[in-house]
């Protein structure tokens, strides 16, 4: 006979063993978080960068980081923490399809923790984050996607079995390298990262990509002011054999010189001095930079990438080649200047875009920050002459035609070049030389590209490179456009008119002034 008591007893027992083991994971558990935790070591807790973030915030950014999880060397997909986002297909930021869209540009970034954005207080202060941003404000006439592909820890060797083995799978149009440091942690030499790029590029031409590659900034490797914090991370960092890093600085210098011997790239840049000119903090160690260091190096790169974007035949905004005219060129510096003026097609409301761009021949490269003095005449009647500014160099005005008896430029003006900015660019001395993105974009009404006929652009460069770089030797850029017959104008009267905004009729009346300072004095009281 069964003792039934004496079951229900290995019964209890056991539920009670299990409920015991429960409890012991449990609190192995607890006291496996709290010390990982206690280990966890964030240098950018104590660094003056983040002086402006609370101790809760810039814990949880710390945490953020230790918490994204990799598999091999990739992201695992479907994480978010409060300031990182990993997406379906394992990239930081936001999803995109694994088909690329036909009216899309594709451009990959990758590079290690750096170009990842360890420090990053968002998605969208990484590198990649901030060349979307830019790229956004520029009409393009196709969607552009910027995609983060950085791994943490990953050197030129990663990257290489990241393009083979993922990337090409997605159709890039433009893959950026961001390469250095875990390199020379790695201890690679020169020969072996020059493979290793001169492959990337040549992975490149095979899969109908455009390859740049850059060479990242280290603190002290550069001519950098350094802060005393940053003096301290550049004396201090090591390799994974926990070598100084300043050791390695001739080791570094050999990067660079095999970078500049690779001419199968689309394009390579050293990017050693592009925190030369600040003062302020950048560094939080030796490689990890502000969100205002990724900002830079992205607005560093945008020309380059503006002009390969541009050149792109698949992506051409253009009805056709007669649509896209080169000026004369002109020698200035040594260099061979070129002035583009491409007209693109039309919109369901008639309207028309011009973009006007400034060419460096020499490097193909667009030049930058370019005030355009730009005369237009019709039949050998003057219909406008005034002063535009484009931080890019790339210049874009919405004409709408219509049939009133005078022409306007309706946007803003610098007044320091007296010209009208594209969005983007308007500079204000007061606000630190930091650029303001609230610019009315440039749009030209009246009676232009209303009526059949040859159109001529007369064109003079004012300032180049620089905003204070004024030149009067660069004029005598023509350019014709013909306007056919199928013009159709609406009348002003009989459109839809908006609702009247005292903001908008105000800039309205300064931009139709020549020279609105008086105005604007007056509107000061």
């Amino acid at each position: 006979m069964i003792d039934l008591s004496v079951q229900v007893s290995y019964k209890k027992q056991a539920v009670l063993g299990i409920v015991g083991i429960a409890i012991l994971f449990l609190v192995i558990e607890i006291v496996a978080n709290v010390w990982w935790v206690t280990q966890i070591n964030c240098e950018f807790e104590q660094n003056e960068i983040f002086q402006n973030l609370s101790e809760a915030e810039k814990e949880q950014l710390c945490l953020d980081f230790y918490n994204i999880r990799t598999s091999g060397d990739e992201m695992i997909p479907n994480q978010n923490v409060d300031s990182i986002t990993i997406n379906s297909l394992g990239f930081r930021g936001v999803e995109f399809s694994a088909e690329k869209p036909s009216d899309t540009y594709r451009i990959f970034m990758i590079g290690g923790s750096t170009m990842f954005g360890v420090g990053a207080t968002s998605d969208k202060t990484t590198i990649p984050g901030h060349l979307q941003h830019i790229l956004n404000e520029k009409d393009f006439g196709f969607n552009i996607e910027v995609i983060n592909s950085g791994i943490q820890g990953a050197s030129s060797s990663t990257e290489l079995n990241l393009i083979k083995q993922k990337l090409v799978r997605f159709s890039p149009d433009l893959i950026i390298i961001y390469d250095g440091w875990n390199d020379l942690r790695e201890n690679n030499t020169p020969i072996e990262v020059k493979e290793n790029w001169k492959t990337i590029c040549e992975l490149g031409k095979e899969n109908d990509f455009d390859a740049i590659i850059t060479l990242q900034p280290i603190a002290g490797f550069g001519d950098k002011i350094l802060t005393e914090q940053e003096s301290v991370y550049a004396q201090t960092g090591t390799d994974y054999n926990d070598r100084h890093l300043i050791e390695s600085l001739s080791i570094y210098q050999d990067y660079a010189e095999k970078l500049s011997e690779i001419n199968t790239c689309t394009g390579t840049f050293d990017l050693r001095d592009v925190f030369d000119t600040e003062l302020e903090p950048i560094y939080w160690d030796q490689g990890h930079v502000s969100d205002k260091g990724n900002s830079i190096v992205a607005k560093s790169l945008h020309n380059t990438i503006f002009s390969i974007i541009s050149n792109n035949t698949s992506f051409s905004t253009f009805e056709n080649k007669k649509d896209v005219v080169q000026t004369s060129s002109l020698v200035y510096d040594e260099r061979e200047i070129a002035v583009e003026i491409e007209l693109l097609p039309p919109n369901e409301s008639n309207n028309k875009k011009v973009r006007i761009s400034t060419y460096d021949n020499t490097n193909n490269a667009v030049i930058p920050n370019v005030t355009y003095f730009l005369s237009l005449t019709k039949d050998g009647e003057n219909l406008f002459r005034e002063y535009f500014f484009a931080e890019d160099g790339i210049l874009i005005i919405d004409i709408q035609p219509n049939n009133e008896q005078s022409i306007k430029v309706i946007g803003e003006k610098q007044y320091d070049n007296n010209a009208y900015v594209m969005f983007g660019s308007k500079y204000s001395p007061e606000q630190s030389g930091e650029n303001l993105t609230s610019v009315t974009p440039l749009r030209i009404t009246g009676p232009i590209f209303n009526a059949e006929g040859v159109y001529t652009f007369d064109i003079e460069l004012r300032t180049i490179e620089s905003r204070d770089n004024w030149v009067f030797s660069l004029s005598g850029f023509h350019s014709q456009i013909t306007i056919g017959k199928d013009v159709v104008v609406e009348d002003p009267i009989l459109k839809n008119q908006r609702p009247l905004q005292t903001d908008n009729l105000l800039r309205e009346i300064l931009a139709y002034y020549k020279t609105p300072i008086l105005l604007n004095e007056i509107f000061k009281w």
